[in-house]
């Protein structure tokens, strides 16, 4: 109740995504941007007629992002998604957002069902309780940008602009660390991403982090502009409202299914990735007015890095489900591994309480569903009808 392309084999493809999720549980005009308090005033979200059916499972994702929007327009238009969701009962629908926070803050009020998230504010609302962390949903990249600054150690007392709460914010942070500088050594400029292109054009700022395609696509619009750094160390999670998801669990499934299949429809061939990076720029206008579709191949090319890198992650590609475990849970929340870097980054930074251990994360993220759905699919590919 509500209040690319090297083309891996299928196994390969859903034990990867599914043993990612186990990982976890084992260890453009300017205007002002909208404050989190005001969020259903918000003048995109306040159109938003959210539904009272338990059976209409909606869920938020940030927009434009590489390569998580290629993966949600396939998974709306899979003929046997849609085939499933009516046998069992259940429509989905997808929300785009501004970014993470902007959702959780929706998921919390129990407004919206689910999320596709990144890291950062996965690990935030994993941390109060609030959801099950269903499946990783992609890896990929965050990018630095500016005109005059051509190294990031040269971002002592800048104006440096980002989308607070989002993984780019985390990824800004965690850049100024690595490079000897503490937060306090910028000047911070919190902002949506709509809003970031005019600020740099207009010498409000003097430079930014984005998650991709944004960042790529600002240095094309305004060739002045140039990519200073650019980090594969961002992951996107499919989260499910914790209460929800335990009375739902074949739909959550079905939803855990189509992802999959959308990730094999993607991986068959270049053109695939541009029907999908079509779809994807369309959807985006709706957030920010970009002009995406003339960008197509450089949509494609970073959709096609991310799903490289997606595969990567997972160790080399073989068939069985222990091991993919196993060297999964060594990835992440063991000391040292990216997830466990992060959290305990987030808690010194005070985004999460202090008081937390890894166990009070780990068992919010789900042991074994993903890995069942891959086991059962009857289906491989998406099924899209041109």
């Amino acid at each position: 109740m509500k209040p690319l392309l090297k083309i891996a084999p299928f196994a390969a493809i859903v034990v990867v995504i599914a043993s990612l999720s186990f990982m976890l549980s084992a260890a453009c005009k300017k205007t002002k941007s909208v404050q989190i308090t005001d969020l259903e005033k918000h003048p995109v979200y306040k159109n938003y007629k959210f539904s009272d059916d338990e059976k209409v499972i909606e869920i938020g994702v940030p927009t434009p992002w590489s390569t998580v929007n290629h993966i949600v327009e396939v998974m709306k238009r899979d003929e046997a998604f849609k085939r499933e969701l009516k046998k069992i009962g259940y429509t989905v629908r997808f929300y785009p957002f501004m970014k993470g926070p902007d959702v959780n803050y929706f998921m919390k009020k129990g407004l919206i069902e689910g999320s596709i998230i990144g890291d950062m504010p996965t690990l935030e609302i994993a941390s109060e309780g609030h959801v099950k962390v269903m499946t990783v949903f992609h890896k990929g990249s965050v990018s630095l940008v500016s005109r005059d600054i051509y190294r990031a150690k040269d971002l002592k007392g800048k104006r440096v602009a980002y989308p607070y709460g989002s993984i780019a914010h985390y990824y800004l942070l965690r850049l100024l660390t690595e490079e000897g500088l503490s937060e306090n050594d910028i000047r911070h400029m919190p902002m949506d991403a709509k809003d970031i292109l005019d600020a740099i054009r207009n010498n409000k700022i003097d430079a930014f982090t984005s998650f991709e395609p944004t960042a790529t696509i600002f240095t094309k619009i305004d060739p002045t502009l140039h990519t200073i750094h650019r980090s594969f160390s961002s992951y996107g999670f499919f989260n499910i409202r914790k209460d929800y998801g335990e009375r739902h669990k074949d739909a959550v499934k079905a939803i855990i299914a189509a992802q999959i299949r959308a990730v094999k429809w993607l991986r068959k061939s270049v053109r695939n990735l541009d029907m999908a990076s079509m779809w994807m720029a369309e959807e985006s206008m709706k957030i920010v007015p970009l002009p995406l579709n003339k960008y197509i191949k450089e949509l494609t090319a970073i959709s096609s890095e991310d799903l490289n890198e997606l595969i990567a992650v997972g160790c080399p590609i073989v068939g069985a489900m222990n091991v993919y475990s196993k060297v999964a849970c060594e990835f992440t929340f063991m000391e040292g591994g990216d997830i466990n870097k992060e959290f305990e980054f987030l808690k010194m930074k005070g985004f999460i309480s202090k008081d937390k251990k890894p166990e009070d994360i780990i068992k919010y993220f789900d042991r074994q569903t993903a890995i069942d759905v891959a086991k059962n699919m009857k289906i491989s590919s998406a099924e899209i009808i041109e």
